[in-house]
């Protein structure tokens, strides 16, 4: 493995060789070991194991009794830096290997903490204790990350802090670092923010390849959605040229993380997709061509549903969440059929799968996130556009006339607000003064 996943502090007390064969032992597993310690300026603890400690997202505390004949059993620096990740770190990232020693034995205010008691006796060498605990950390570390992606979209401003101060303390592991990254392209397209995403993410150093192709993926998907102006003009052919060389860029993180790997899969096609749709829009391109690339548009929207699919499928908890995006693969289906002229019946067909998919993810935040005013009304104009894209496929006159209220309404409440106006807004009023 060329790149670290991420780094973990190790915290000895009498027993630094271990921690020094533990770390080589964890180089196996793609972990890079930093073991605390240096030449001691303070009382207790020095400066550099603080930053030693800032730059690690996991911590291994290696506890033994190497003071037997003395009152204090364990070593006062390795109970300080216990205590001080404790108040630090997510407990999940917080490894405590017993040495020899019973959990009874620790101290009283310690009692219950997770702990993983290593026997330590007369048959096993310091290198195999070494292994032993690189082998249950690894089993540990190495567990499905689960974050919950839509509440990325009410933190928002917690998570663009952890990212700002990702390189000097980071909060998430690099792994989850790619999750956060990936996932912020939809939020900070909901904010208008891309200039600020991009700011945090050149401040980002990644060590794994994971991490460095998902900032690829973002820095590209906000170069596309500039030179496009919001996916409303064409693109030139440069553009085109060197944005799918990213997007057709060959990985794999299934071993490291499924559900990154399935994402990532999902972005990557999506940009595909969308260049092919727009690069159309080029007069330098015939009929025929055009066509060519609108039916590799098809294929890519179409491969990305079943890609939705498989992620709902193994991870049913982000089942709500793939609506939000299973809405927008529906309504650009919708947008190639109705300009190669398909059946009028599968047109409508797409647009209102769009506006069912979107309904749910927008009705599910509205009651989750009840006092998050803004994205409240920005899912709901994603909601509301595929329900003016409809009206037109209405007959009833009475249903018609329902819809059109029904959005009329929505578009009323939204005149009130001031500022800088988002790109959905503006095709949503597009779509429902055509219609009407």
């Amino acid at each position: 493995m060329s790149k670290s996943i991420e780094k973990v502090f190790i915290a000895w007390g009498g027993n630094q060789d271990i921690a020094q064969m533990l770390s080589k032992e964890l180089a196996k597993y793609g972990f890079d070991g930093v073991v605390g310690g240096g030449t001691p300026t303070d009382l207790y603890i020095d400066t550099q194991v603080f930053s030693q400690i800032h730059q690690c997202t996991r911590a291994i505390i290696l506890v033994e009794n190497t003071r037997q004949n003395e009152a204090n059993s364990f070593s006062s620096n390795m109970m300080f830096e216990w205590g001080y990740l404790i108040a630090k770190m997510d407990p999940r990232k917080l490894h405590v290997f017993l040495i020899g020693v019973p959990k009874e034995h620790l101290p009283s205010d310690l009692a219950g903490i997770w702990a993983e008691e290593i026997k330590n006796n007369d048959d096993k060498t310091r290198e195999q204790i070494a292994t032993e605990i690189a082998n249950v950390f690894f089993g540990a570390a190495s567990r499905s990350i689960e974050i919950d992606k839509i509440k990325i979209f009410s933190q928002w401003n917690e998570v663009k802090r952890n990212l700002n101060e990702y390189s000097n303390a980071p909060v998430y592991s690099e792994i989850e670092c790619a999750h956060y990254i990936l996932h912020s392209i939809e939020v900070c397209y909901a904010y208008m923010e891309d200039d600020e995403v991009l700011s945090l993410i050149d401040k980002i150093v990644p060590a794994s390849n994971a991490l460095e192709f998902t900032m690829q993926i973002v820095k590209s998907h906000i170069s596309l959605f500039k030179e496009s102006d919001g996916l409303t003009k064409q693109i030139s052919f440069d553009t085109f040229s060197e944005l799918k060389s990213v997007f057709e860029r060959k990985f794999d993180f299934s071993n490291q993380d499924r559900n990154l790997h399935l994402w990532c899969e999902y972005f990557c096609i999506t940009h595909l997709g969308l260049l092919y749709m727009f690069i159309t829009r080029n007069d330098d391109f015939d009929a025929e061509h055009k066509n060519i690339y609108f039916q590799k548009a098809v294929e890519c929207h179409e491969n990305n549903l079943q890609t939705l699919k498989e992620i709902a499928d193994k991870y049913p908890q982000e089942t709500v969440y793939t609506k939000l995006y299973e809405g927008y693969q529906y309504r650009d289906l919708h947008r190639i059929h109705s300009i190669i002229g398909s059946d009028r019946e599968k047109i409508y067909h797409y647009i209102t799968l769009a506006s069912k998919a979107h309904e749910v993810f927008y009705l599910h935040y509205k009651q989750r996130y009840p006092n998050d005013g803004y994205l409240i009304k920005h899912f709901g104009k994603e909601y509301y556009l595929d329900c003016a894209n409809r009206l037109q496929y209405i007959s009833d006159p009475v249903e018609k006339k329902i819809a059109e209220n029904t959005i009329r309404s929505f578009l009323e409440k939204l005149e009130s607000d001031s500022g800088r106006q988002h790109i959905v807004l503006k095709q949503l009023r597009q779509v429902f003064e055509t219609q009407i």
